[in-house]
């Protein structure tokens, strides 16, 4: 798999992309969404890697619209701190803002907090700009 790397100079937005853009999602947890149902520990809690999917999710739809047809994002990196337990039933938000750009380099902050307002995790998130067919290898 490899995808062609992007200069800045390269028109890989459909729009003017501003760093300091920002979206919030709302989600629910559920019972697949836990500890115990991954098997990633026995709690019935709200689980690290469901949190990390939510926070993924909030990145790639906040710069999906303004990429060109053909191209996507990947994950590179992700840092995030998990600080409280959620119960399945209750509702977390999740927030994504992209910090800067460096080439096809994508660098976001991330959190979640619960309805009554409590840090249930923060971090920073990179995503890698890759044009679709290219890395899959379908050129």
């Amino acid at each position: 798999m490899n995808s062609k790397v992007y200069k800045t100079t390269d028109n890989l937005f459909t729009k003017k992309v501003k760093e300091g853009i920002a979206l919030e999602k709302k989600f629910q947890v559920k019972g697949d969404h836990l500890a115990s149902h991954l098997g990633t520990g026995k709690f019935k809690l709200l689980s690290t890697a469901s949190m990390i999917a939510y926070l993924e999710i909030c990145c790639v739809e906040l710069i999906e619209e303004y990429l060109l047809d053909g191209l996507d994002t990947v994950s590179a990196e992700i840092n995030v701190k998990h600080l409280f337990p959620v119960k399945e039933g209750e509702f977390i938000h999740c927030k994504a803002i992209l910090k800067f750009i460096d080439n096809n380099k994508l660098f976001f902050d991330i959190a979640v907090i619960n309805d009554k307002g409590i840090s249930i995790g923060i971090g920073a998130h990179e995503r890698y700009i890759v044009d679709y067919k290219s890395f899959i290898g379908e050129e």
